[in-house]
């Protein structure tokens, strides 16, 4: 697929077909996500790629836990306001109730811990999210739906010592993985030029 198509139609999906995610596939996803760029070329990445059902209703049920605790007050409140944000809830909470049973890949997205153990702040992320926006592009050009998640990071100790994950590794994102329910794109953003300035802030074309 052009690669603009791509980025233009790969929306959140978050209603998945039982379908299994054949193994070539995933290694076409894997190969891509860890071509992104990487701060000193330092690919601190790690992938753990959940396709158990016992794990995965062990993961997807912390996450159910940390969305409703956490998340769910303010997207109900958020959702009152106008019929967009209620569609936006509606769905995250479909997928919060079906994140352990449903999507039949759950990829967890991990870091080594910056060297000293220090807190990158801002960062942190920095050589993590592209190849986590690397491998949602791969996958929407083989047909297969994800969404960015991070709540479970609430209970992210819970799932670290499930999964067998080092302290010395943090996770960044829970990435459901699957054949989609419903279609890709088109996405709706605001236009470029609304958040674009030119030279200084408030400065445009």
């Amino acid at each position: 697929m052009d690669i603009f198509e791509v980025m233009n139609t790969n929306r959140a999906v978050r209603r998945f077909k039982s379908d299994p995610v054949p193994q070539d596939v995933l290694d076409q996803v894997m190969d891509a996500a860890v071509r992104a760029p990487s701060g000193g070329n330092s690919q601190r990445w790690h992938f753990v790629i959940v396709r158990d059902p016992e794990a995965r209703a062990k993961v997807g049920g912390w996450y159910r836990q940390a969305y409703i605790e956490h998340y769910d007050p303010i997207a109900a409140a958020a959702a009152a306001e106008s019929p967009a944000r209620a569609r936006i809830y509606q769905s995250s909470r479909y997928l919060a109730e079906h994140m352990g049973d449903e999507p039949p890949v759950l990829i967890l997205v991990c870091s080594d811990k910056p060297p000293g153990g220090l807190d990158a702040g801002r960062m942190a992320g920095a050589s993590v999210y592209p190849a986590i926006q690397n491998l949602m592009l791969a996958a929407r050009a083989l047909g297969l739906g994800t969404c960015l998640t991070t709540i479970h990071q609430h209970n992210e100790a819970r799932i670290k010592e499930y999964l067998g994950i080092p302290a010395s590794v943090d996770t960044y994102a829970l990435i459901p993985l699957g054949y989609p329910q419903v279609s890709f794109g088109p996405l709706t953003r605001k236009p470029a030029s609304e958040v674009t300035s030119y030279d200084r802030w408030g400065h445009v074309l």
